[in-house]
């Protein structure tokens, strides 16, 4: 079966040659790292068998965090420390999105885009936390990784994922008799809240990086969606996370064929448990890969010493 760089080194040189400079340096260097990867071309390494004294040859693995063959250890080195930090307290999922004609505005200009939809994100928990009567005089600690893709990796949806604790460190008035003070297990903030108070922090953000006026003026009547889910002791979902924090979302276990023309690809639609396939014209693969190589994990910590028990 083809694998996903093998997809890359059949399409990527032809549209690397169609958009030239306008595809970014960042792109760039994904491509050239993965589409040599194993090749040879990065160095090899020689080893002989002390057994049969047979020689072997491999070629050398690129590292790049992109690559679907690459960082499994850097994942697991992720999943390792964030686990550690687990409080042992009950979590929440907190999902961030936006609309269709918001997405397009990120997705031309990611840098600032991204980071007007993180910091929009975690003061919208900071702030509607403070407010909640069940955290009310408590610091919050959480986390959030951003993923530019939905179930179909191809298709372009940047969301965030917070985790976060089901409470908070209380401080009295004087500064001291720092304590644990949780939440009910099944509630953490008020849905219309959240979502309210989210859409006009988002606002504020893209004005303060220059976006806010490319955005249609019909986006803010619109429903934003925001998911609140509990997650028990929360490491159900770092392992979900996890694979997506060092890797893209699409797997070589993905591929179902590419040709001269095509990659055809599986994938699982949300709520389904059967998967789909799906035929794109090569470049538009290429395309929808490397839009997924901006993700990165962006932790927003208000750090304090917890305790739990």
């Amino acid at each position: 079966m083809p694998t996903v760089a093998d997809c890359l080194r059949q399409h990527a040189p032809a549209y690397l040659k169609q958009f030239g400079n306008d595809v970014p340096l960042g792109h760039r260097k994904v491509l050239s790292a993965i589409t040599r990867c194993r090749t040879g071309e990065l160095g090899s390494v020689q080893y002989q068998c002390s057994t049969c004294g047979h020689e072997h040859w491999v070629g050398r693995s690129c590292g790049n965090r992109h690559c679907p063959g690459c960082g499994k250890e850097q994942t697991y080195a992720w999943l390792e420390k964030q686990t550690r930090k687990l409080k042992p307290v009950h979590h929440f999922l907190v999902t961030f999105t936006v609309p269709q004609e918001l997405r397009e505005v990120l997705r031309g200009s990611q840098a600032d885009g991204y980071r007007a939809l993180m910091e929009a994100s975690a003061q919208t928990i900071r702030d509607v936390g403070s407010a909640t009567r069940s955290l009310q005089g408590c610091q919050l600690g959480f986390f959030g990784v951003l993923h530019t893709w939905g179930r179909d990796p191809l298709v372009y949806h940047p969301h965030v994922h917070f985790v976060v604790p089901g409470g908070g460190v209380y401080v009295d008035d004087q500064g001291h008799g720092a304590s644990w003070k949780s939440t009910a297990e099944n509630f953490l903030f008020h849905h219309g809240t959240v979502i309210g108070v989210y859409k006009a922090k988002l606002a504020d953000a893209l004005r303060e990086c220059d976006l806010y006026d490319p955005v249609p003026t019909e986006v803010w009547t619109k429903k934003f969606v925001v998911d609140i889910q509990p997650v028990g002791d929360g490491r159900a979902v770092l392992k979900y996370l996890a694979p997506y924090v060092n890797r893209v979302a699409i797997s070589d276990s993905r591929i179902v064929a590419c040709d001269e023309t095509s990659v055809t690809y599986r994938y699982k639609p949300s709520k389904s448990k059967v998967y789909r396939t799906s035929r794109v014209e090569g470049h538009e693969f290429v395309r929808g890969f490397v839009q997924m190589c901006k993700t990165r994990c962006r932790p927003v910590f208000r750090r304090s010493v917890t305790t739990a028990g």
